[in-house]
C-alpha cells in the first residue's frame, strides 16, 4: 500500500519553509525594504517534518538495499543532480543580481559542489543547502549498518543503534544547555558547536522517530520507543535552543505519528499538497535565491504584498521546470549510468536474499508493507 500521506506531508513542510523566507526572513538580506504584513518565523519548522520524513522513508530505502551500492546509488542520482544545477543557479543570479549573504568565493563554491561543507565549516552558497549535510549525515550512519550487517538489517539492531543514538543526543543537549540555550548558534563557541553538529544533537531524534514511525507502520502497531523517541527530539530542541521551539517540535513530532500510524490522513491526498510533494526537492532547493530576488525587483513598483504573490507563482513554475529537467530527466539517467557502470564491475560477495531476516515480526495477517515515494 502506498502511503500518500508522505507526499502530502513533504507539500506541507515545503510550503511553510517557502512562506518562512518569503516573510520575516527576506529582511536578513534586504532589511531596508518594507516589511512583510505577517512574519511566519514557525515556518522554518518545516525543516524539522522533512527531517522525521527522511528517518521514514531512508531506513526504508536502506531495509530494500540488496546491495550498499543500490543505497548509495540511489541516493546520489536522487540527491546531486538536481543540487548542481541549484547550485549553478544560485551563483548565477547571486552575481547578477548582488544578492546578498550569497558567498561566491571560487573555493567556496568549489566546497559547495560536495554537499557537504557545513561539515568543514564552510559557508553555504544559499542558505537552505545546510540542511542537506545534515541529511547526508544520517545517511552515512545507515550506509555504515548496511555495510556491518551486508545489507541484512533487523529491528533488533535499528532500535539499539537509536537508542543510543537518542541517549546520546539527551546527554550533549544536556552538557551545552549552558553555552546554547537561547544564543544565537553563530556566538556559540566553536568547540560546541562542533560536537552538536558531529552528533546531530538538535536534529538526531528527529530521524530517530522518523525511523520508529517506520517500523510502528510496518509491524502495524506502535513501537514502545516511539513516544520517548519524540518527547526527546522537543527536550534536546528546547534545551540547545529554546523551550518555544521544543514545543513546536513537539507538536510536530506527534502530528507526524499520528498520520504515521493512521490508516490513512484524507486531508494530505488534496491535489496541491500532493503536487507540492512531488516537487518538493526542487522548490526547496530554489525557491530562496530566486523568491528573494524577485522581491526585491517587484517591491517597489507594485509593493511588497504582490511582489510576493509574484514571488511565489514564479518559483513554482521554476521548481516544476528544476523537477521535469533534473529530478525526472537528469536524475533517471544519472542512476541509469551508475548502475550500468556497477553491474559492469566484477562481482564482490553476493546480494543479501530477498527476505529480510530478523526485520519482520511474525504476527497475525503479517506486517503491514509499506511503499512510499523516495525522499
Amino acid at each position: 500500500m502506498r502511503f500518500k500521506e508522505l507526499d502530502g506531508l513533504r507539500g506541507l513542510a515545503a510550503l511553510s519553509v517557502v512562506l518562512y523566507h518569503f516573510s520575516g526572513h527576506y529582511n536578513t538580506y534586504y532589511p531596508q525594504d518594507p516589511r512583510p504584513l505577517i512574519d511566519i518565523w514557525w515556518g522554518a519548522f518545516g525543516v524539522q517534518l522533512f527531517f522525521l520524513i527522511s528517518g521514514f522513508v531512508i531506513l526504508m530505502s536502506a531495509d530494500n538495499a540488496r546491495q550498499t551500492s543500490d543505497f548509495v546509488i540511489s541516493r546520489f542520482s536522487r540527491l546531486y543532480p538536481v543540487y548542481w544545477v541549484a547550485l549553478i543557479v544560485g551563483v548565477a543570479m547571486g552575481l547578477i543580481f548582488a544578492v546578498p549573504h550569497v558567498p561566491l568565493a571560487v573555493d567556496v563554491v568549489v566546497m559547495n559542489i560536495t554537499m557537504i561543507q557545513r561539515w568543514f565549516l564552510v559557508p553555504n552558497v544559499l542558505d537552505v543547502f545546510w540542511t542537506l549535510a545534515v541529511e547526508m549525515q544520517f545517511y552515512a550512519l545507515l550506509f555504515a549498518l548496511l555495510v556491518f550487517t551486508r545489507c541484512r538489517l533487523t529491528e533488533k539492531l535499528v532500535v539499539r543503534v537509536v537508542l543510543v543514538w537518542l541517549m546520546a543526543c539527551l546527554m550533549v543537549a544536556l552538557w551545552a544547555f549552558p553555552t546554547t540555550h537561547g544564543v544565537d548558534p553563530q556566538a556559540v563557541p566553536t568547540s560546541v558547536k562542533l560536537i552538536v553538529n558531529v552528533l546531530l544533537a538538535s536534529y538526531g531524534p528527529l530521524f530517530c522517530t522518523g525511523m520508529l514511525a517506520f517500523i510502528s507502520r510496518r509491524n502495524g502497531r506502535r513501537h514502545w520507543l516511539l513516544l520517548p523517541s519524540a518527547v526527546i527530539a522537543a527536550v534536546t530542541t528546547g534545551l540547545i535552543e529554546e523551550w518555544v521551539n521544543g514545543g513546536i517540535v513537539a507538536l510536530i513530532c506527534f502530528g507526524f505519528i499520528i498520520v504515521s500510524l493512521r490508516k490513512e490522513t484524507r486531508l494530505l491526498y488534496l491535489a496541491p499538497l500532493q503536487w507540492l510533494g512531488k516537487v518538493s526537492y526542487s522548490l526547496y532547493l530554489i525557491h530562496s535565491i530566486v523568491g528573494i530576488v524577485v522581491i526585491h525587483l517587484l517591491s517597489p513598483y507594485i509593493g511588497r504584498a504582490a511582489a510576493t504573490i509574484l514571488a511565489f507563482i514564479t518559483v513554482l513554475f521554476c521548481a516544476w521546470l528544476l523537477w521535469v529537467g533534473a529530478e525526472q530527466f537528469l536524475s533517471r539517467r544519472v542512476r541509469a549510468w551508475l548502475l550500468r557502470a556497477r553491474d559492469a564491475l566484477p562481482r564482490r560477495g553476493r546480494p543479501r536474499e530477498a527476505a529480510h531476516g530478523g526485520w519482520r515480526r511474525k504476527r497475525s495477517g503479517g506486517p503491514q508493507q509499506v511503499i512510499a515515494s523516495d525522499s
